[in-house]
């Protein structure tokens, strides 16, 4: 991937992830926010056999529901960036 690709992840809120995490005020866990990048970079055409997270960072709780993503090549691995409207709530580089 030489350019940055973007897209929406939707976190549905009627998954069973939520009864839990947490009662009444759902969050989605942070892991989940990785894996969907994880997932975003396999349809790109990347082999995830292994991965390393770096400098990831989870600015602010958010709950179910669809965000914009963007993923950003870097000579040392893709920079991650997940949006509510046009402010970065979480951002990493995930190197493969």
């Amino acid at each position: 991937m030489n350019e940055t690709k973007q897209g929406i992840f939707h976190f549905d809120s009627n998954d069973p992830i939520y009864a839990e995490h947490f009662p009444g005020r759902p969050v989605v866990p942070g892991s989940l926010i990785v894996w969907a990048f994880t997932q975003a970079l396999g349809k790109n055409g990347y082999a995830l056999k292994a991965i390393n997270l770096d400098q990831f960072r989870f600015r602010r709780f958010i709950g179910p529901g669809s965000y914009r993503f963007s993923l950003v090549p870097l000579d040392s691995g893709i920079k991650c960036f997940l949006y509510d409207n046009h402010k970065t709530v979480a951002e990493g580089i995930i190197r493969i």
